[in-house]
């Protein structure tokens, strides 16, 4: 029994220095904080990107919701955004209603199509929108929120969580041809 006794306080003894040893203060040099500061990764300063909502309304062929005809999309564009146009891209014929249009974005190119930022011109968003002849005019209205420096790093290394990056088919995201 009496053994029994000094085995543990020898324990106790034996954890109680090595929480103290463990708990202390340590002290740096300047080589050892270099050699932490190296192993902790920093975040690279990435340009403007925004998450940019477009909404194209009027006299479309689109469904009917609260009686509009609405068409929407979800881009997310290197920056600065400037003017979203709707453009036309298809043959206004005689016998047909609606004349294929597309949306132009001023940005400097889509993510992911283009992993970093392009030259500053418009771009197409994959958006084909059929235009009725006559009644009211079609409007465009967008929504941009610019993402902060580490959702970009997240989105870009592919840590982002419950992200979905828009991906394009077609010809989405090209550049639109000069006039």
């Amino acid at each position: 029994m009496g053994s029994c006794k000094a085995t543990q306080y020898w324990t106790v003894g034996t954890l109680v220095s090595l929480l103290v040893v463990g708990c202390s203060p340590r002290t740096t040099t300047g080589a050892e904080n270099e050699a932490t500061q190296a192993q902790s990764p920093s975040i690279p300063e990435y340009p403007p990107l925004y998450n940019v909502d477009v909404e194209v309304c009027g006299n479309i062929i689109a469904p009917l919701e609260g009686g509009k005809r609405c068409i929407s999309t979800q881009l997310q564009l290197w920056g600065p955004i400037g003017e979203a146009k709707l453009v036309q891209t298809g043959v206004a014929l005689p016998s047909v209603s609606a004349v294929q249009h597309k949306v132009a974005i001023a940005s400097k190119g889509c993510y992911p199509i283009y992993p970093e930022p392009a030259q500053e011109q418009s771009y197409w968003a994959d958006t084909i929108v059929q235009v009725n002849r006559g009644g009211e005019p079609t409007t465009i209205e967008m929504t941009q929120t610019q993402l902060s420096n580490q959702q970009i790093h997240e989105l870009v290394t592919g840590t982002l969580s419950n992200a979905t990056a828009p991906t394009f088919g077609g010809a989405g995201c090209e550049p639109v041809p000069a006039e």
